[in-house]
């Protein structure tokens, strides 16, 4: 793994130490000693000394700079430790994807807080784009405000499903349980780790922040229609949404209905001219194995995880082999009446954190399908080095990984020898799968017959 050289870190800077090198993790991404994992690009930079000749092959990148090509990955590691130390060659160190910080940060006063975006190096993501206007995410779920400062500029063609009405936010005393008032933050708190907007004086960033917000009302206090539910997905189809964020489900263990199936599949085949919309759902918050015929099984799903700030999965989060990956939980977000969540959480935190990545993939690759997009996220995840991944790099609570910003950036980017298999899609689209129901929202009281998760 990476270590600083000893004796001349300061000097010398940042060297590879042969007895511990990089540790891949697939497609190009290596974890380090020191925590990070960085994505290596199939080449290595070298200086050379002072009229010294480079290595044959080098691309001159001015001065005593030089780019030389690799076969892949692990050659640019190979290449790298085998040029330290030779004659002529003063530093050799693979071509990386290193995370930038932006020269002016954002004013939203509470992004500094919002943990999750630092841990999974999220500033990588803002140095490329904010996201796209063009870019539709459809949020599924209870009432979300419209008005709220962060989001009024992001909303177009709000939907209540519920009420079948075109006022999708929370309702006066709805949640509250005896008591009065607006309590119901929890659509609000998904949009806005999707699509609060960046540098704006209020609030927190999205990972999407310039992406356009489809709110849609489908969750309401008591007993909901399975007809608003399809009713929910036509709209998001026919208001052409390229991600659909799903922080909901079922009180009971019970497969898919047939009309529901098929329309998650339109949804995931239908818009954008065919090029589909990345389904997104939350595993559920009952620590349960999940069934293989419940809504995160669906082969056109992803299906997320919920990890806490060190990692480490929930302990209420649901497992089984519909997991495709793990997110950390955002707890950070935004409440109705232009206010702040410090305790948002559950899976419906991770899932909107996948389902960003997911919109700002389409901004910088508008030409991915869904399914490639569902294959680049799963297939980029890292392996937590927490647990054992089974032959098949799945484990039933992490899936096939972690969420791997490094490496979403990478294959939006087109680096070579990615590994990707995108054709594919997801993880489990070619093996069956084991799906199932989604748990209670942590801390929260659920509705009787859907809870949101």
């Amino acid at each position: 793994m990476w270590m600083f050289a000893a004796l001349t870190a300061a000097a010398a800077g940042w060297q590879l130490d042969p007895s511990q090198p990089p540790v891949s993790l697939g497609g190009g991404a290596f974890r380090f000693a020191r925590g990070p994992i960085l994505q290596t690009l199939p080449a290595v930079v070298v200086t050379t000394a002072p009229g010294a000749e480079p290595p044959a092959g080098a691309v001159w990148l001015g001065g005593r700079s030089w780019r030389l090509p690799t076969q892949d990955h692990q050659g640019a590691i190979d290449t790298a430790l085998a040029l330290q130390g030779q004659p002529g060659i003063a530093a050799a160190f693979p071509d990386v994807l290193l995370p930038r910080r932006r020269a002016s940060t954002f004013n939203d006063p509470n992004y500094a807080g919002q943990w999750y975006l630092e841990k999974l190096g999220a500033e990588a993501l803002f140095a490329h784009s904010l996201g796209d206007p063009s870019v539709r995410v459809a949020v599924i779920d209870s009432g979300i405000d419209t008005d709220h400062p962060d989001l009024a500029d992001a909303v177009v063609a709000p939907y209540d499903a519920w009420s079948d009405d075109d006022d999708p936010r929370p309702d006066d005393g709805e949640f509250c349980y005896g008591g009065g008032g607006i309590c119901d933050e929890h659509g609000t708190a998904v949009s806005g780790v999707i699509a609060a907007r960046a540098n704006n004086d209020v609030g927190i960033v999205g990972l999407c922040a310039e992406c356009t917000l489809i709110p849609i009302k489908m969750l309401g206090e008591g007993s909901g229609a399975l007809s608003s539910d399809i009713a929910a997905f036509e709209h998001a189809i026919a208001e052409d949404a390229a991600v659909i964020n799903n922080s909901w489900g079922f009180t009971e263990s019970i497969p898919v209905p047939a009309p529901l199936a098929a329309v998650i599949e339109r949804a995931a085949t239908e818009p954008r001219g065919g090029l589909g919309a990345v389904v997104v759902f939350a595993a559920g918050n009952d620590n349960r194995e999940i069934d293989d015929d419940e809504l995160q099984a669906l082969p056109t799903v992803l299906c997320v995880s919920a990890t806490d700030s060190y990692g480490q999965y929930t302990q209420y989060t649901n497992e089984g082999d519909a997991v495709d990956l793990s997110a950390p939980s955002a707890t950070v977000s935004i409440a109705p009446g232009g206010e702040l969540t410090t305790t948002f959480g559950g899976t419906s935190a991770a899932a909107p954190v996948v389902s960003g990545v997911a919109a700002w993939l389409l901004s910088v690759r508008p030409d991915l399908s869904a399914a490639e997009v569902r294959a680049i996220l799963v297939d980029t995840a890292a392996p937590s080095p927490l647990v054992t991944h089974d032959e098949d790099g799945h484990h039933p609570i992490y899936g096939y990984g972690e969420l791997n910003i490094s490496g979403v950036i990478s294959a939006a980017f087109g680096a070579e020898d990615s590994g990707l298999e995108a054709d594919s899609g997801c993880g489990c689209a070619t093996t069956s799968r084991r799906g199932g129901m989604l748990g209670l929202l942590a801390g929260l009281v659920w509705m009787v017959s859907r809870r949101r998760q």
